[in-house]
């Protein structure tokens, strides 16, 4: 099967979604269940690992250049020496994509910060792990009529390297589960993201987002593309409330508006108009899990 790659796309023509159980583990393509990393190993031991989510499309990865531009700044900014090179990565990616005939699905990448002697310094090689695994897309009425968040005093330590140190959003689950909460809004004296989005205001028809202290998300990126009038502005945590609209940003949520932090609702509870014009251009371009009606 031919796969061709353009403009940070990556096709794969012809493509059917079906069980896909091959891998790739540190050379080699490994069935899902085979792969098992050594316990001496940092990512471990130490939580010393980045990763990546890149979405594939109807057979297509968008914004293929910007996801690997942002796994490679993850590898230069933790000190990870990358086991392969990245057009090793792509291809890996393409050989992938034809094994498995993926039209909708995800790839998750991972990167070890290598194995430990001592279980405290790298003394060996890095480990890569690229998971290929079927694709299910939020419900549509996380899109249609918005989601929950829950708030915490918390920055992410580094947060330009996309990290697999999820511990503070894990250890929030129970009050997710009492909130019913899609993800947690972090902030100190202003709103940073959330734990897996990036996050946007709105407030009489002005667009604007945190612009410090975050990861600089591949979705938001092409908000900013599209809607040059948005504004970069941190905003204070308490000053959400003031807010008209709020939604949130992220591979796997697209654009998802947000109508409560806390059980305190947020604008009128419901997806304002700005967000549903953003919504449909994101679903105009082919972009949207979610193609409202």
């Amino acid at each position: 099967m031919d796969v061709v790659s353009f403009h940070g796309i990556l096709r794969v023509p012809g493509t059917a979604l079906n069980a896909m159980n091959h891998c790739y583990y540190n050379g080699a393509i490994t069935p899902y269940e085979d792969i098992a990393l050594h316990i001496s190993d940092l990512l471990i031991q130490r939580g010393y690992g980045v990763f990546d989510f890149f979405r594939v499309r109807n057979g297509e990865i968008p914004w293929l250049e910007d996801y690997t531009d942002r796994l490679f700044n993850s590898l230069s900014l933790s000190g990870i020496e990358y086991p392969d090179s990245r057009s090793d990565f792509l291809a890996v990616l393409r050989d992938l994509m034809e094994r498995n005939g993926s039209q909708d699905a995800a790839f998750k990448v991972l990167v070890s910060g290598g194995r430990s002697d001592d279980l405290a310094h790298v003394t060996g090689k890095s480990s890569l792990v690229i998971l290929h695994v079927p694709w299910s897309p939020h419900p549509e009425k996380t899109y249609r009529q918005g989601v929950n968040l829950i708030s915490d005093t918390y920055v992410r330590p580094n947060p330009e390297i996309k990290t697999l140190f999820y511990f503070n959003n894990l250890r929030l689950q129970k009050k997710m589960k009492q909130f019913d909460a899609a993800d947690v809004l972090y902030h100190a004296n202003s709103i940073s993201e959330t734990s897996r989005a990036n996050v946007f205001f709105v407030k009489k028809g002005n667009v604007f987002t945190p612009g410090s202290s975050l990861l600089k998300g591949i979705t938001r990126k092409q908000v900013l593309r599209i809607f040059r009038e948005v504004t970069l502005k941190d905003l204070e945590f308490q000053r959400i409330f003031e807010m008209d609209e709020v939604f949130i940003t992220s591979t796997s949520r697209d654009i998802t508006p947000v109508i409560s932090l806390d059980g305190r609702r947020i604008g009128k509870g419901t997806p304002g108009p700005v967000t549903l014009e953003i919504q449909e251009a994101f679903s105009e371009r082919g972009w949207s899990s979610y193609k409202r009606s």
